[in-house]
């Protein structure tokens, strides 16, 4: 009896205990998955929250307002119809000869072909001046002599006189309304060595008569012009082809539009000028300063930037000049 109560005791604390273990590991399982899920749940709403924060959010599609009224017609433009349009050439026909007319023509017309450093930005085209240079030159008389040219007188009339201080107040960059070289980013100015970094393109070089105008009506001229020392560049570039091509000038023409003063004091030394042969008629009447590259140096003044013609002398005084009358020739 006692054994019996004994092993039923003992086999319903074993299936207590069992059925405890498997309700404990029961609930363990399904707190697992809860938590599982919650961790699942969290990893999904963190991705979909990185997705959203990559995206940028779409407007509505704009609807296109534009609406075609009207198609331009087409004409077709003849001589018939517009008869103003091919009547240039009879504007011409007094003249003998079309050629040079016709090369005018094309290459100005075909000047939106070329390179954009070529356009507008040279008086005369690279490609225009073998022909110009062409109808200038000519070849030597035998017998001229500039001393008995008729003409010179008349031609010199119409050149201006210019002093070494006028032309130092254009060897600055331009202030206020005053305008640039002509040639811009190919200005002498930009190609000074010694100026480094420093190089300016200069002020546009007025005539005396234009800065006198300028200064009584506060307008500029209608045309842009070149600077000092490109001035100066294309007369001694001009005068030196025409000396290489052992060539003259036609007698109607002439290089210069002003003239530098030599051999007085403040002014420039004549070895320092250009200057037209006695035998043939280069172009130049009177001297005109050779522009050398190294001959100028930078100098700044209140703040603007100057170039100094630190290479080109002054004439020198003699004491013979200074005290006493020179002697005549002939003594």
């Amino acid at each position: 009896m006692s054994g019996t109560v004994q092993e039923s005791f003992e086999r319903a604390w074993r299936e207590g205990i069992q059925s405890k273990t498997q309700q404990i590991e029961q609930e363990s399982d399904e707190d697992s998955e809860k938590e599982q899920e919650k961790q699942n749940e969290r990893k999904r709403a963190k991705k979909r929250r990185r997705i959203v924060r990559g995206k940028v959010p779409k407007g509505r599609k704009k609807v296109s307002e534009f609406k075609v009224r009207s198609v331009p017609t087409k004409e077709r433009v003849t001589s018939d119809k517009y008869p103003e349009i091919m009547s240039v050439d009879s504007e011409f026909s007094n003249t003998n000869n079309q050629r040079e007319l016709i090369i005018a023509e094309s290459r100005f017309f075909e000047k939106d072909n070329t390179d954009q450093w070529d356009r507008g930005a040279w008086h005369v085209r690279p490609v225009d001046y073998p022909f110009v240079r062409a109808l200038l030159q000519r070849k030597p008389h035998s017998q001229f002599d500039i001393h008995q040219f008729n003409d010179r007188d008349r031609l010199r009339a119409s050149i201006e006189p210019v002093s070494r201080k006028y032309e130092e107040m254009y060897l600055r960059e331009p202030i206020g309304s005053e305008r640039p070289c002509l040639l811009g980013n190919q200005c002498e100015g930009l190609c000074i060595t010694n100026a480094g970094d420093r190089a300016f393109i200069l002020r546009e070089f007025l005539l005396p008569s234009q800065q006198k105008e300028y200064e009584a009506t506060g307008k500029l001229p209608s045309e842009q012009y070149l600077c000092v020392m490109c001035k100066r560049k294309e007369i001694t570039r001009a005068f030196i082809n025409i000396r290489a091509d052992g060539m003259g000038m036609r007698e109607d023409s002439i290089l210069q539009d002003y003239r530098n003063i030599v051999e007085t004091e403040g002014e420039y030394c004549l070895s320092d000028c250009n200057v037209s042969s006695r035998n043939v008629w280069e172009g130049l009447t009177d001297p005109v300063v050779l522009h050398i590259r190294s001959g100028y140096r930078l100098v700044e003044k209140d703040g603007i930037r100057y170039y100094d013609q630190w290479r080109y002398g002054y004439p020198q005084k003699t004491t013979e000049h200074l005290f006493q009358t020179p002697p005549h020739p002939s003594k």
